[in-house]
């Protein structure tokens, strides 16, 4: 389980208990952390009250102070950093007790204060818990370091958009932590199975999903209440909740299909061929509702046929790859029903103009 901002700034907890607490230190500037640094004094105080609220976890927890400036030389806190890296807790508790006594900064005087009143065996059992992780990425950096991590987990050329989503996922899960009086826990399984389900959208028989739940601007709804699949669906007596819906199908699909353009997620011309099967389909449809223009059915038959057509539209379950969100094969039926390349009552050739200045398939000016 991974705790933000709850026992620590981030905290891998098991079966309730932290098992390790983690201080994040950034630091913009180049200067070197020493004995005296109040970022190691106020984490260590900060880890003391821990402890002492919760005494089984003495010795048993790793206390991690990440730092992305570099530790001076020499100084106990460059003897606290892991195993083969000059670790030595005697000589480092040595340093750090007579830098404490020496210590005249306010700031961490409560911190200061709190260690030295531990006997000299409970201040080295805490400093044996400590590892002092210096120099590691700061935020700029780690995007490198999560994508030699991730290197597998997508072809080269969409490695990048992998972790787009994957940060901006993060970042929102973030958000909600620190928004959380106490913070939150979030389990490690939760964060395995966001990677797991990028790796597969991003493999050969899926698409990643952006827009699912997005919904369009009042001012947006406003504009694509204009066109000609809106004017196609009055035809058949649709009512403002089913306008309502194909508008947000439509505007998702147009700008889902618009991203995996521009990302190039796509192999050859497959909207294109996925539109030519949704267009396939509907003429198998709509053959039947055709029938009835022929035989000189009345404007009530006329509609009842074209709801018939529509309502299999809104259930046809055509997918591209294995992409099963309904609104991208509602949304590109809208899509083709705007160019007339399709419609829903059976003389929508003569009673549906085709409006100017609403560009081809994947192009709206309202969208754009």
């Amino acid at each position: 389980m991974v705790s933000v901002e709850t026992y620590d700034d981030v905290a891998f907890t098991q079966n309730g208990a932290a098992v390790e607490l983690i201080q994040t230190k950034h630091s913009r500037t180049t200067k070197q952390l020493n004995d005296f640094s109040p970022q190691f004094w106020n984490t260590v105080g900060i880890w003391i009250k821990h402890l002492k609220d919760h005494p089984e976890e003495l010795g048993r927890t790793a206390l991690m102070l990440v730092a992305t400036a570099t530790v001076g030389e020499d100084t106990g806190l460059s003897m606290l950093r892991p195993e083969g890296q000059g670790r030595d807790i005697g000589a480092a508790h040595r340093k750090l007790v007579a830098a404490a006594a020496a210590s005249k900064n306010q700031d961490v005087e409560w911190a200061v204060d709190a260690f030295l009143k531990l006997d000299a065996a409970a201040q080295r059992q805490v400093l044996d818990m400590v590892a002092v992780l210096d120099a590691s990425p700061n935020i700029v950096d780690v995007r490198e370091e999560i994508r030699r991590v991730l290197r597998h987990s997508a072809r080269p050329e969409h490695l990048d958009h992998l972790i787009d989503r994957l940060e901006g996922w993060w970042f929102g899960v973030m958000t909600g932590a620190l928004s959380r009086k106490g913070g939150r826990e979030i389990p490690v399984s939760e964060i395995d199975a966001k990677l797991h389900d990028l790796r597969e959208q991003f493999g050969p028989l899926q698409l990643p999903i952006d827009y699912a739940g997005v919904d369009p601007s009042a001012e947006i709804v406003s504009a694509l209440k204009e066109r000609t699949f809106v004017d196609q669906l009055k035809e058949i007596q649709v009512g403002d909740t089913g306008i309502r819906r194909a508008i947000v199908d439509y505007f998702r699909a147009f700008n889902q299909r618009s991203i995996w353009v521009r990302q190039g997620l796509l192999n050859g011309d497959e909207l294109g061929q996925f539109g030519k099967r949704l267009i396939e389909a509907w003429e198998r449809r709509w053959g039947i509702a055709e029938r009835k223009l022929r035989n000189g059915a009345s404007d009530d038959d006329l509609v009842e046929a074209g709801t018939g057509v529509y309502d299999w539209a809104c259930n046809c379950n055509i997918c591209l790859r294995r992409v099963e969100e309904p609104f991208l094969t509602q949304g590109t039926f809208h899509l083709l029903a705007n160019k007339k390349r399709i419609g829903w009552h059976p003389d929508y050739k003569n009673r549906v103009a085709l409006k100017a200045g609403q560009g081809d398939d994947d192009d709206d000016p309202a969208l754009v």
